[in-house]
């Protein structure tokens, strides 16, 4: 599923939170340019403070929402990762370990927008030492060509959620990998199948069934 900052931290936060906590198998690609690009400029949820758009000429008063952080700190969160558009051999490697993962996969893609957001995306490309990239065997595999990109490296345990909460929450380092993997989280899905192959009669029958128990 691909989302936008907007719709996935604005309007769909809802169904966002409840599909973590479920543990829903699918993969969510969330295309962060911390605007409201499409419709030319308005502050998004994850737009940063001080950010002049339409909606706030003067730029915008409240902190974002961190969407890493987010997700990490919903009960049963059982995959987040990070990337960015302008790496796309790393962009790709996360996304097929995500698809791979079996549970809830969130990734947080960094993106441009030239547009309306050229200071951001100046210092994000140009900036090496802000970026650094994260490291474990059970992590995102890069090739060696990619690895050479970052000009940082960060050691990581995938497994570690209170780490992993730290370096989302970390604003001097954009670090790109895999933050967390537990595949041993609650699946809804795995619970809840048990009648997706009932044919409409025996649907029925069990509703009445149940409908019955409540008979006076």
């Amino acid at each position: 599923m691909v989302t936008g900052d907007g719709d996935c931290c604005s309007i769909g936060a809802g169904h966002w939170i409840h599909a973590i906590r479920y543990n829903m198998n699918i993969t969510v690609l969330l295309f962060d340019n911390q605007i409201y690009g499409m419709t030319k400029k308005q502050t998004s949820p994850t737009s940063p403070m001080g950010t002049v758009s339409n909606t706030h000429p003067h730029g915008s008063v409240i902190p974002p929402i961190n969407p890493l952080m987010t997700t990490l700190g919903v009960s049963n969160v059982s995959f987040v990762a990070h990337t960015a558009d302008w790496i796309p051999t790393h962009l790709y490697a996360t996304i097929r370990k995500a698809y791979e993962h079996q549970g809830f996969s969130f990734v947080k893609i960094s993106m441009r927008c030239p547009k309306f957001m050229a200071e951001s995306v100046d210092k994000k490309v140009s900036d090496k030492d802000h970026i650094s990239l994260l490291t474990h065997e059970n992590g995102v595999p890069v090739d060696d060509g990619t690895a050479r990109i970052f000009a940082k490296h960060t050691p990581h345990d995938p497994s570690d959620i209170n780490r992993a909460r730290e370096l989302a929450g970390d604003d001097s380092m954009m670090h790109l990998g895999l933050l967390y993997q537990n595949p041993e989280a609650l699946r809804y899905d795995v619970y809840g199948a048990h009648n997706l192959n009932f044919t409409p009669e025996q649907k029925i029958e069990a509703i009445n069934r149940e409908l019955d128990r409540f008979v006076v």
